[in-house]
């Protein structure tokens, strides 16, 4: 007996029954014949279970969930009633109320000046190009891209009515402020940080008054560049500024290192002349009390007093001078040295020289 073959009433394996296959157009019609009643209606507990069947499944088309790091907003009518934490909830089904799932972990990124595949709203593509006039009234093309990160599922839903595309648009005018206060080297040299420091602080504040529900996580300036036609120019005007910023720093820095030389050397005068200062008023004061002393003594003795400055004053006077000595032999003429004494021998007109004393 073969595969095909089985036998009369037999499948492959030996079992009996019918060969021909299952019907279910037929045993549908079978179902139906057997509910109907003698009238031609179904019973009345079909009606029943039908419309109980469809209230339990409208009931629980109420259950829905939040998944973790995200937050749900509750709607019923379209009114927004609460936010919804992480879990398993049951609202009332559609059309009564409905939900919407908020992302708050995910960062959404707005790119400005440079084609990305992101877009800001139902298909607009971000702007490809953002050129920018700065404080020196030069144009520079910007491509700068913005984090941002939804804090206020509330807000983010209803305040606006696309929250990238109004992220984009705030963007774009907190950095066309910011630029336009800034000169053009800076922009293209070393002031981009500083430009994305403010024109974050600028978007934040935009965005509160707009109650976006949004917090800005990164401002960053890709690319700076002025236009294809003046680069070559704008290059020269930036080298020659920054010629001009070392022949600056080369000036401070010898003004550094003079003027302290300069303040070290006055000080110096100064100390000087207010020492020469005190020594003249010290000794002027010390004349004075000598004289007062000396008027004293004179009154009590004039005649005394009075020989004794004569004698006093031409001894200074002789110790700083040079001295000449007339003798009565050939009237001979001598100059005495002041680092030495000299004697005169009687009689003999020679002058000889004495030993100091010890």
């Amino acid at each position: 007996m073969g595969w095909n073959d089985p036998g009369r009433g037999q499948d492959p394996w030996g079992r009996k029954g019918s060969s021909r296959p299952f019907d279910l157009d037929a045993s549908i019609q079978r179902l139906w014949r057997r509910m109907r009643r003698p009238g031609g209606a179904p019973p009345r507990w079909v009606y029943g279970v039908a419309a109980l069947a469809a209230v339990a499944g409208w009931f629980v088309s109420g259950f829905y969930s939040v998944p973790q790091g995200d937050r749900g907003v509750l709607l019923q009518f379209g009114q927004e009633q609460r936010i919804v934490k992480p879990g398993a909830h049951w609202r009332w089904p559609a059309p009564i109320a409905s939900d919407r799932i908020v992302s708050i972990r995910q960062v959404h990124i707005v790119a400005i000046g440079y084609q990305r595949k992101s877009t800001l709203y139902e298909g607009e593509p971000a702007p490809v190009q953002a050129s920018m006039l700065t404080r020196d009234r030069d144009i520079v093309n910007l491509e700068f891209a913005v984090q941002y990160r939804v804090t206020s599922p509330g807000h983010y839903l209803f305040s606006v009515d696309h929250p990238r595309k109004t992220v984009a648009r705030a963007a774009e005018a907190a950095l066309r402020r910011v630029v336009a206060n800034t000169p053009t080297s800076v922009i293209l040299t070393t002031g981009q940080h500083a430009i994305e420091t403010t024109a974050k602080s600028r978007l934040q504040r935009i965005l509160g008054r707009y109650h976006a529900g949004v917090k800005i996580v990164a401002f960053k300036i890709q690319k700076a560049a002025p236009p294809k036609p003046v680069m070559a120019a704008l290059q020269k005007v930036v080298r020659a500024r920054e010629a001009v910023q070392r022949q600056q720093t080369q000036a401070e820095a010898y003004t550094n290192g003079i003027l302290p030389k300069a303040q070290a050397d006055a000080a110096t005068l100064i100390d000087k002349a207010r020492a020469y200062r005190a020594t003249a008023i010290a000794r002027a004061k010390g004349r004075a009390a000598r004289f007062v002393a000396l008027a004293k003594l004179y009154k009590a003795a004039p005649v005394i007093t009075r020989e004794r400055l004569y004698i006093d004053a031409m001894a200074r006077v002789y110790r700083k001078s040079s001295k000449i000595l007339l003798t009565n032999s050939a009237h001979a003429v001598i100059q005495l040295p002041l680092s030495r004494s000299w004697s005169l021998r009687p009689g003999e007109g020679v002058v000889t020289p004495v030993s100091p004393k010890p």
